[in-house]
């Protein structure tokens, strides 16, 4: 018994190179098998294919060491008056092949790996959503576990004050005493610590509908992006 062909890898589309070699038996019986060579090569062959598919072609020595431990005793087929008595792959895989199956299988395994990590990132905005519509102060507090190094004892004043103003919820009030802390607080932040914080207060406005407003807020940060105009161009300098 010998056949050639190609068996499927874990890849779609990329495959291995297969030499079968093997001995049969015929069995005794009312009707015998008219083509016992090919059920015992298809035989053997199914059993290689069960193992091939589950493997990726960079592995093409194991591979063929798994193939023939199965195939390297006697087996009785199920449905055919044939016994396998042995059999022996050789197989191979081109080298370019397996290495763009192994490319494949990398950016697969990163893709789902982003998935992942943007379904984490969408659950955590949520939570912080819901957050933040029990308790705005968590805006802030939310901002320095991104940017730590502006936290300092004033600043820590100002969110305890924050706080504080928050959880004593009256309609009329509330809201412009969180004004105003922010005020002080935003006045002594850096200019690029005050861009991203507008920045994150338009991604807020977004996900509450409030487009327009997130628009005017990004339009604010950009415009803190231009540096300032350090005077008249047309005033020169005479000797």
């Amino acid at each position: 018994m010998e056949v050639s062909c190609t068996l499927p890898s874990q890849t779609p589309g990329y495959h291995f190179d297969v030499h079968l070699t093997g001995t049969w038996q015929g069995l005794s019986a009312l009707s015998p098998h008219q083509n016992p060579h090919a059920a015992a090569a298809d035989h053997a062959l199914t059993v290689a294919r069960s193992i091939t598919t589950a493997r990726q072609l960079s592995e093409v020595t194991a591979v063929e060491t798994s193939i023939n431990s199965r195939l390297g005793q006697p087996a009785d087929l199920a449905h055919a008056p044939v016994r396998l008595l042995q059999a022996h792959v050789h197989l191979t895989a081109d080298p370019h092949h397996a290495a763009e199956a192994d490319r494949l299988l990398r950016e697969q395994h990163q893709a789902e790996q982003h998935a992942r990590n943007e379904q984490r990132r969408l659950q955590r905005a949520h939570d912080l959503r819901e957050a933040l519509l029990g308790d705005p102060s968590l805006a802030l507090a939310y901002w320095f576990l991104d940017h730590p190094e502006t936290i300092g004892t004033a600043t820590v004043q100002r969110v305890e004050q924050l706080i504080a103003s928050a959880a004593s919820y009256a309609p009329q009030t509330t809201w412009v005493q969180v004004a105003q802390l922010l005020q002080e607080f935003v006045r002594e932040l850096s200019n690029d610590a005050r861009q991203h914080l507008i920045t994150g207060m338009a991604h807020i406005f977004d996900r509450h509908g409030h487009h327009d407003r997130a628009r005017q807020l990004r339009a604010v940060a950009e415009d803190m992006s231009v540096p300032p105009d350090r005077g008249s161009t047309g005033a020169r300098e005479t000797h």
